[in-house]
């Protein structure tokens, strides 16, 4: 077990570290570049994978489900720690809430489970982001912005993607291939986009971002052992949950406690240490998602 975890979890490491370096000593200017990622990569990574992917329709509506349901018990069980955090329930939250499924939740489930685990990945993504997008700027904002819910590209891309798939359509081969290769791009420059960010990060309230990350971990671990008593996933999309329960807390975070001047300084130092703490979680989350 340690090896396999080990060579799931290197290879992450490695790529973090080499994004992560090459920012220390070049300083690249990565906002058109994550732009192109975002905008176009990540759409249609979603398209191409759900299009071609047989879904069993009761297994793919339990997974949605349980997903849905641990964000919001997450939340649920976070409230009262909030003070212990160090932090007021609009910081912390969203932080608990919504993790960092695309940069490395999506590579950690497909070095886990293969190809299999790219799917329930992806649907993790766009559920996690619709509800980023809606409920936590709402709980840090006071009020929800619809249009980035319908405005969404992953929204169409995915609603796109299950289409293909039900109808049985397949795109010709001229055009899927290019489309491929454009999406499978998107796992490795977000990882290097990470790295480089977290080595341009400044850590300020070191002890709230300590305290914040492991109790965001705990309450969310707390949450899916709730969710997977209740829900009957079993395979690739039980063990997609448990991964994405020990993932550390989306950057994106950090960008709406800013924008709305919810103690950003104490949300950053939550995100930037979530990511260091979650190299000592991730082990324990492939190790209970392969139980």
């Amino acid at each position: 077990m340690s090896a396999q975890i080990a060579g799931i979890t290197l290879p992450i490491l490695v790529i973090v570290l080499i994004g992560f370096f090459h920012a220390r000593s070049v300083k690249p200017d990565l906002a058109g570049a994550n732009r192109l990622v975002v905008d176009i990569a990540l759409p249609l990574l979603i398209f191409t994978s759900l299009s071609t992917k047989a879904f069993e329709a009761q297994t793919a509506l339990w997974f949605a489900g349980g997903s849905v349901l641990l964000i919001a018990l997450s939340g649920l069980i976070a409230w009262p720690l909030s003070r212990l955090a160090g932090l007021s329930p609009r910081a912390f939250l969203p932080c608990v809430m919504f993790a960092n499924v695309g940069p490395v939740g999506i590579p950690l489930t497909v070095l886990a489970y293969g190809p299999q685990g790219l799917a329930p990945a992806l649907i993790l993504l766009v559920l996690s982001n619709l509800l980023h997008f809606s409920l936590g700027t709402g709980l840090m904002s006071g009020r929800v912005e619809w249009r980035m819910v319908y405005a969404n590209p992953l929204v169409w891309s995915t609603l796109l993607g299950l289409a293909f798939s039900m109808v049985g359509l397949r795109l010709p081969e001229w055009l899927g291939t290019p489309l491929t290769m454009i999406g499978s791009v998107l796992v490795p420059m977000m990882l290097l986009s990470l790295g480089a960010r977290l080595a341009v990060a400044q850590i300020g309230d070191a002890h709230v971002g300590v305290t914040g990350a492991v109790l965001a971990m705990v309450a969310r671990l707390m949450a899916c052992g709730l969710v997977l008593s209740v829900v009957p996933l079993q395979g690739v999309e039980r063990g997609a949950l448990i991964l994405f329960a020990c993932l550390p807390p989306a950057v994106f975070n950090f960008l709406l406690a800013d924008r709305f001047h919810v103690e950003p300084g104490k949300v950053a130092s939550m995100v930037i240490v979530g990511h260091l703490t979650g190299l000592a979680f991730l082990p324990l989350g492939i190790w209970l998602a392969f139980l």
